[in-house]
């Protein structure tokens, strides 16, 4: 009996220790921050702002190693590893775009990533 007991208490702290290392962070907070961020990074481009577009952009990249990671802990999203991972190229191509200055393409590039993160996958995993 007092092996059983051992057992559970064992399996117990098994998977609160799960749930706590998969709630590293608040997955639907991170995405309602980085629809802010986007539109701030699309602001501050649109006011010559590169210093602070660079910043939140590289912010935006931050938090998609985030989503990567958490898709690809869950293990039945790979839809989502690869999207995470195509915003990732996104934020990448804006911060190039802005390393040169370039503002027309730095703002079609966040364009482009606003656009795309309110699609498919938005819809298919934003009620997490």
């Amino acid at each position: 009996m007092r092996k059983a007991n051992l057992l559970l208490v064992f399996a117990c702290l098994l998977i609160s220790g799960a749930v706590a290392a998969e709630a590293d962070f608040d997955f639907e907070e991170l995405m309602n921050d980085v629809e802010t961020k986007i539109q701030n990074v699309q602001n501050n481009i649109a006011a010559q702002d590169v210093a602070t577009a660079t910043t939140e952009t590289k912010e935006l990249l931050d938090a998609f190693k985030l989503v990567e990671g958490y898709f690809s802990k869950r293990g039945d999203a790979e839809d989502a590893v690869h999207n995470s991972r195509e915003y990732q190229t996104m934020a990448g191509n804006i911060l190039s775009a802005l390393s040169t200055n370039d503002l027309n393409s730095a703002g079609t590039a966040a364009n482009e990533f606003s656009k795309q993160c309110r699609g498919v996958c938005h819809d298919k995993y934003k009620p997490l």
